[in-house]
């Protein structure tokens, strides 16, 4: 008991470290930390496979509130209950609360600094490229399948060319997805395509 207490805080101290070192790397908007997010607990930590963090990735977006912060609720809260969701939200909120309140008390002053407005017209296109390398990584996960590559086009042209809520289109996606999933023959659809034949022993 006292040994699995001791290891929770251990990784309750690894986590908030992890998300302290991440949070700084918000700038831009919520989707251009994930794939620093991604490396971090798949690849360096090992705490979580890429098709778990797809999937938690996934309901981050869905859920409300910024993504970055859903996203190390649920990792912490994977990794180490209750107390690593606290560690990993905390880890990863402190260095933008501090950096925003340095901002805030410069703002002012350097607003219309030409320098500052270049540094900013510098950081938009990376955040962009951020935004389309963490879609990248992503795909590999969630685009594994005619049907998901079919959801994932429809809702596109629903943003792009409809005056349509983002929440209605999660709401199309999830509906997709239940009504696939119970006409598949299969009970999933993933598995009933050939790329994932091999993964099942011979009957």
């Amino acid at each position: 008991m006292e040994a699995n207490r001791e290891r929770k805080l251990r990784l309750c101290g690894k986590l908030f470290v992890s998300f302290l070192k991440i949070g700084p790397t918000t700038f831009g908007g919520g989707y251009a930390i994930l794939p620093v997010i991604d490396k971090e607990v798949t690849e360096r930590r090992g705490w979580l496979g890429s098709k778990e963090m797809s999937e938690m990735t996934a309901l981050s977006g869905a859920a409300p509130g910024g993504i970055g912060v859903n996203v190390a609720a649920l990792v912490g809260y994977r990794v180490a209950g209750i107390p690593g969701l606290l560690a990993a939200v905390a880890g990863i909120s402190l260095p933008t609360i501090l950096i925003m309140l340095v901002l805030c008390a410069a703002a002012a002053g350097f607003s219309h600094n030409r320098y500052v407005q270049a540094a900013l017209h510098g950081i938009k296109p990376t955040v962009v490229a951020l935004i389309i390398y963490a879609a990248v990584r992503m795909r590999k996960e969630a685009l594994n399948h005619p049907l998901a590559w079919g959801i994932a086009a429809a809702c596109l042209v629903l943003l792009l060319f409809f005056p349509i809520p983002p929440l209605f289109v999660l709401a199309v996606g999830v509906v997709i997805g239940i009504v696939a999933k119970a006409a598949s023959p299969m009970g999933d659809p993933q598995k009933a395509s050939p790329e994932n034949k091999g993964d099942h022993p011979p009957m």
